[in-house]
């Protein structure tokens, strides 16, 4: 299966997804593919911006981040 996403994408962690600890920017890097149980699923490790904070996401939390 083909992954939405890849390591170096900008994401935007959608509205309406809560995590402690999030910064209200929402914005971050994919800097993993997270593993659950030694098998890869559709989870990313994500570092936001300005920060060194890291959290995991599933895929359907996510949006790729484009300027307007």
């Amino acid at each position: 299966m083909m992954k939405e996403f890849k390591l170096g994408d900008l994401v935007k962690i959608k509205d309406g997804t809560h995590q402690d600890g999030m910064p209200d920017h929402r914005l971050g890097m994919i800097i993993e593919f997270a593993e659950a149980s030694g098998n890869y699923t559709d989870s990313y490790t994500v570092v936001f911006l300005g920060t060194d904070f890291r959290l995991k996401f599933h895929g359907m939390f996510l949006e790729h981040f484009t300027s307007s």
